[in-house]
């Protein structure tokens, strides 16, 4: 799976699935991107993985047929990259959460968009998940506009569910059935 498109701002981007030996990049990337954004469950430090233990998430989610990692790169960088894992157990195997996330230069050009649709897609063709889950912060209102904008819905809410300092602030899980089901 690899998909190459013109962002809005001219760049050239390339989506594709991520492998093992991404490890090292991706783990710099997310701390890059933790870095700019409060909308993300970590900062600047990072996911909490060794690269060893990154480069064996990417490896299981490679070999799976519910979970599906992809990078967005620009001239060879990661600029966004999306994680979605599948349950574990027979009854929850059709559905499972996302996770996005796009570099702040990058923001607002199409490269998300990009990544949750090639997501779509590869759920669409492979015939096993049935139901794709994200949690957003509430006041993450772009994002919130373009997942409704490509199928999702609110589900609920939850509370002070994040916290950066003595901040707390709502989260909204949105779900979206494939293929209508």
């Amino acid at each position: 799976m690899t998909n190459t498109f013109r962002a809005t701002n001219g760049s050239q981007i390339e989506i594709r699935r991520a492998t093992p030996d991404d490890a090292p990049a991706v783990l710099a990337h997310l701390k890059i991107v933790g870095g700019e954004s409060d909308n993300l469950t970590f900062g600047p430090e990072g996911p909490g993985l060794s690269e060893a233990e990154e480069r064996e998430y990417l490896a299981r989610a490679a070999a799976a047929d519910n979970a599906l990692v992809l990078l967005a790169l620009h001239e060879g960088a990661i600029v966004g990259s999306l994680s979605f894992e599948g349950g574990q157990r027979v009854r929850t195997r059709h559905t499972g959460e996302l996770g996005i996330c796009v570099a702040g230069a990058f923001i607002g050009n199409g490269i998300g968009r990009a990544l949750l649709e090639a997501l779509i897609d590869w759920a669409e063709e492979g015939g096993v998940i049935r139901k794709l889950n994200l949690r957003t912060r509430v006041d993450n209102l772009g994002a919130i506009r373009l997942y409704e904008r490509l199928g999702w819905v609110a589900e609920g809410r939850i509370t002070r569910d994040q916290g950066i300092g003595d901040v707390y602030t709502d989260t909204l899980f949105m779900g979206r059935p494939v293929d209508g089901r």
